[in-house]
């Protein structure tokens, strides 16, 4: 099933359950200017709200990711849509 055809509930699940975390860096045009960033993804999804998915390291972003991703497995856990430390 496609990303986009998935529900609340299953895109929660998909994120939860994965395997691990990754961070690819971006480049921003800001003030006439080209500055790369790290941005944290799960699946290949990148992670973050409106301001705050850009980091300036890669270690920030990874950090930045796990938690999102534990946050993630802590909501699918509370709704019962996984066992317990899954």
């Amino acid at each position: 099933m496609k990303y986009a055809e998935m529900t609340y509930e299953q895109r929660l699940v998909h994120l939860a359950t994965a395997p691990r975390v990754t961070a690819k860096q971006i480049q921003q045009i800001i003030d006439n200017e080209i500055r790369g960033f790290w941005v944290g993804r799960v699946r290949g999804k990148f992670v973050g709200g409106k301001d705050n998915y850009k980091h300036d390291s890669r270690e920030a972003a990874l950090e930045y990711a796990r938690r999102f991703r534990a946050d993630c497995q802590a909501e699918a856990e509370q709704k019962g849509l996984l066992p317990p430390n899954a």
